[in-house]
């Protein structure tokens, strides 16, 4: 036993880059199982933190709703068990006007300041201010004011300071207090053009005439209270007013799924290569080591010593590479944590990552198992063979009929393409996410046979193009495993890396299809009417303007678990020129729109009917302002908008039902450049609180979030690449060595060096090539299953195809292979030719 132990310890020893890349598998794919299971604790605490910027210690916040009777309440001196304390505020926007050089370096007028009013003491013990300046001996009262730093370095201001703002219509002199860095309620989101600051309370509320009024309460409970029976009596107390958590839980799952599930699943194929790797190394392992193991099997070493040895080696490099994997992947979760948390407006945001002792161990044991079961298949083989043929090296070990490969890839294929149409929605996304890895599975699967058919093409061309030599090439490609598990490699690679970078162009594609549905330059957040619309439309630049009635605060659909996101009340005259609309069918637009007017009729999004069930004449219940409403459906169109949650109603039955007279948004086309127009447009309604964007500003910021994550999916794929790469280099090497003898022998007969160099490189050329064309094939099929993964998780995506991707990618896989073969190449060309022929 020692003596075997020995033997296959010098092999490891001397077979260093086969070890490594054995190593390096089983490490990534533990490492990206730990990044991926880190990430949804991770992320939902940096989620939770982000919002405990606003709301601190709370964690029950009390606000008017729509049923409310007024924006504000007084906080009730009724004692509660379970309550700690409580902390109100009131919020009112602000206007600060720009010198005449600043309004020349920005470009606007007017600087928004969103001015919340707090009890200083109350709100350092609910959310501390981060100060960069205090004044000292100096108490929080009267005029004085805490701005963010954001805002005061950009305007020059410093504690002590005077300051003038328009507040409610009213010019006030304020003094800066303090000024804090940007964290905590001063925190700045990137959606927002208003900087925070912070007034006494007791000040604010004089200025507003809501003396013992606020416009939300921030609940802090007693340490081990019971957050529902708290929440149920405030909610007995404010009968007219929402009490709820920050955050809920169903709320942080559905945000973490559109990160975790896409990263999951990338983890899932790295998982595939790894095992496919070391499952082709050992092949060749077991099959180096066949006569050796005859050998020792001859002397008396038992068929399950051998076998407990080759798995004590697979063993070994399992140990190794969770180890190896479990540092690895608290660096890339930290990493993809920071990708995650980048903010251009504040910086880095804090970063926390988080695991625990069960992560380690799973992890560690998914490393164990990748190694163990990859391996275990050619070592049982292996053990079948007689000790006779191990002896006499008659060890040719028997496969698996191609007809019967071609039955399972069939049926495999077959499966992949009919889950995900009979999948019911209460798991669709386990089963779409199995159909993908079923696809990938049965294109690893059928990869050699594809590769023989495309060799027969081949045959005949580089006959006519290289007499012989390529011939010869050809030939050697058919008969040599390791190049055809090259090719498998570059194929499993490619199609990853080709599969994540179109998802990248379609949802960049899909993101400016969305924003080219918008026919107007600037979107104007205002409350207003016909008369606030003739103003607007007298502003220099504007063409033309479109009020909007619309609702984003979600309108539930009775007797389901389904909100409509984004429910819009049209004009049906002159909605089409400001927005696009694509009815699903051959029905006519016209009568369609005409329909919306003559009753409660609804026209919704195609993703939002998946989501419901529904067809045409069915009835919907929307739980409106105005109460419970039918609504019957006329039609579906196909619209991104809040991920497709959105729905169209007549304007008349939105103003009666939602119980909103006022238009809520104003779509504005210019006639001039779009960035002076908004300042203008800012500028004229400055006191009344006005938001507004310019589209292709909002294009670009939603670009810019959805390619930060992206950028991680592609580095997830490049790993995969990365992997096979380093398989196809050892692959190469190990082809060289067994080929060393045959090599020689055509040396001895005329072949020439030269002659030589040409047959290896049409080899990685045609391999390269084979590679890249099965990836291309093989991705198509995973890339029809994505759209099914991303509607299971409410994000339509339609795949679109990119010509230069699949031009790079064949001219990639020719790139690794040939590069891959230069090494052997030149070894080759210099070799002994006696001592290659005597080689065994």
């Amino acid at each position: 036993m020692s003596i075997i132990v020995k033997f296959l310890s010098k092999s490891i020893v001397e077979k260093k880059f086969r070890s490594f890349i054995i190593i390096f598998s089983v490490t990534i794919s533990a490492a990206l199982f730990f990044a991926s299971s880190g990430l949804a604790g991770t992320m939902s605490s940096m989620y939770e933190a982000l919002i405990k910027m606003q709301t601190g210690k709370a964690e029950l916040i009390i606000f008017p709703d729509r049923n409310s009777p007024s924006n504000t309440f007084k906080i009730r001196n009724e004692k509660i068990d379970g309550v700690s304390y409580t902390v109100g505020d009131l919020s009112v926007g602000g206007v600060y006007k720009l010198s005449e050089e600043e309004s020349k370096i920005s470009g606007t007028k007017t600087e928004k300041l969103y001015i919340k009013g707090f009890d200083l003491e109350e709100l350092e013990k609910l959310n501390p201010v981060n100060y960069s300046q205090k004044a000292a001996g100096k108490n929080f009262i009267d005029n004085c004011i805490i701005l963010s730093k954001l805002f005061a370095d950009k305007y020059g201001y410093k504690v002590g300071d005077r300051i003038e703002i328009e507040i409610g219509g009213i010019n006030k002199i304020l003094t800066v207090w303090g000024i804090s860095r940007p964290t905590g309620i001063f925190q700045h989101s990137p959606q927002s053009d208003s900087m925070m600051s912070v007034m006494p309370l007791d000040t604010l509320a004089s200025m507003l005439n809501m003396r013992g009024k606020v416009h939300n309460a921030y609940v802090v409970l007693e340490e081990g209270a019971d957050i529902q029976n708290v929440k149920n009596e405030l909610s007995d107390l404010y009968t007219r007013y929402t009490v709820r958590e920050p955050f809920t839980v169903e709320e942080i799952r559905e945000y973490m799924q559109f990160i975790v599930v896409p990263l999951y699943l990338m983890t899932v194929m790295v998982l595939f290569i790894s095992i496919f790797i070391i499952y082709s190394t050992f092949k060749v392992i077991t099959t180096e080591r066949l006569p050796v193991i005859g050998t020792f099997r001859s002397i008396g070493a038992t068929k399950r010593m051998t076998d407990i040895v080759l798995i004590g080696e697979s063993f070994a490099y399992g140990i190794i590479g969770g180890i190896l994997g479990i540092f690895t992947g608290i660096a890339v979760l930290y990493l993809i944590t920071m990708i995650m948390a980048s903010d251009p407006y504040n910086g880095q945001l804090e970063v926390s990552i988080k695991f625990g002792f069960i992560q380690v161990i799973t992890t560690f044991l998914l490393a164990l198992s990748v190694a163990i079961v990859s391996s275990w298949i050619p070592i049982s083989k292996a053990s079948k063979i007689p000790i006779k043929d191990l002896v006499l090296n008659q060890t040719e070990i028997k496969t698996i009929r191609k007809s019967k490969k071609a039955v399972i890839v069939a049926l495999m294929l077959a499966l992949s393409f009919a889950l995900p149409i009979v999948t019911p929605k209460s798991v669709s996304i386990v089963i779409n996410v199995l159909s993908l890895l079923v696809t990938f599975a049965a294109v690893i699967i059928c990869i050699p046979f594809i590769t023989t058919y495309i060799l027969k093409i081949f045959e005949n061309i580089y006959s006519f193009m290289f007499g012989n030599i390529g011939y010869l090439a050809v030939k050697n490609l058919k008969d040599n495993k390791n190049i055809l598990n090259n090719i498998s490699l570059l194929a499993i690679g490619i199609s990853v890396i080709l599969m994540i970078n179109t998802i990248s162009y379609s949802v960049g594609i899909e993101v400016l299809n969305g924003y080219k549905d918008w026919k107007f330059d600037i979107m104007v957040s205002l409350n207003g009417d016909r008369n606030a619309e003739q103003v607007l439309r007298s502003i220099d630049g504007v063409e033309g303007t479109y009020g909007a009635y619309e609702s984003w605060q979600g309108i539930r659909v009775s007797d389901t678990d389904y909100s409509i996101g984004y429910l819009q009340g049209i004009d049906i005259s002159k909605y089409r020129d400001y927005v696009a609309f694509r009815l699903d069918g051959k029905g006519n637009h016209d009568e369609i729109f005409k329909k919306l007017d003559e009753g409660r009729n609804i026209l919704i999004a195609m993703m939002a009917r998946e989501s419901l069930d529904v067809e045409i004449g069915d009835e919907l219940i929307l739980e409106m302002n105005a109460g419970k409403k039918t609504y019957k459906v006329i039609g579906f169109f196909d619209s991104i908008m809040q991920n497709g949650s959105n729905a169209l109603i007549s304007q008349k039955y939105f103003k009666s039902d939602m119980n909103q007279p006022y238009y809520n948004r104003f779509f504005v086309k210019t006639s001039e450049d779009p960035d002076p127009v908004l300042a203008s447009v800012k500028e004229k309604f400055m006191r009344r609180g006005v938001w507004g964007n310019t589209i292709r500003n909002m294009e670009r910021m939603n670009y810019e979030s959805n390619n930060q994550f992206m950028i991680i999916l592609k580095a997830f794929s490049v790993l995969a690449m990365l992997i096979g790469v380093f398989g196809v280099f050892n692959n190469y090497m190990i082809s060289f060595i067994e080929r060393k003898r045959t090599i020689a022998i055509q040396r001895s007969v005329g072949l020439s060096k030269k002659q030589t160099l040409k047959m290896i490189f049409i080899e990685a050329l045609t391999g390269g090539c084979i590679g890249a064309i099965v990836g291309i094939m093989g991705a198509l099929p995973m890339l029809w299953t994505v759209p099914k993964i991303m509607l299971a998780i409410r994000v339509p995506l339609s795949i679109h195809y990119k010509f230069d991707l699949f031009v790079i990618s064949l001219i990639g896989g020719i790139i690794i292979s040939v590069i891959a073969s230069i090494s052997p190449a030149l070894k080759t060309s210099k070799f002994d030719i006696i001592e290659a022929i005597k080689y065994e």
